[in-house]
């Protein structure tokens, strides 16, 4: 795995779980929105830490989500999670299961 093209794919995958245009996410992050096009591209290579850290930011994520890699990889319950954590619904979704959770709770009692 190279991490700069997992990063830009990571940067791209979030942006676009998040309904995110690569103009509002620039705006956002405070940096130039042709520059993050050539990250998520990958043909720009020199992304330094510190722009990094304003992207994630900007995607309003934390850093462990941002470095799931290889999800496809991963086991069910840590895919599921990656995906909730991307979700804009979570507390909807997490209502859902909390419902299914007690039904199945209540039908074994």
């Amino acid at each position: 795995m190279q991490l700069d093209s997992e990063v830009s794919k990571r940067i791209r995958e979030i942006r676009i779980s998040k309904g995110m245009s690569q103009e509002i996410l620039a705006q956002k992050a405070d940096i130039n929105s042709n520059f993050l096009g050539r990250v998520e591209r990958g043909v720009s290579s020199n992304l330094q830490l510190k722009t990094l850290d304003k992207i994630i930011s900007a995607l309003e994520i934390d850093y462990p989500t941002f470095f799931s890699f290889n999800i496809e990889t991963a086991d069910k319950k840590t895919r599921i999670m990656n995906k909730l954590s991307l979700s804009s619904q979570q507390d909807e979704i997490l209502d859902v299961i909390d419902s299914i959770l007690d039904i199945e709770k209540n039908k074994n009692n």
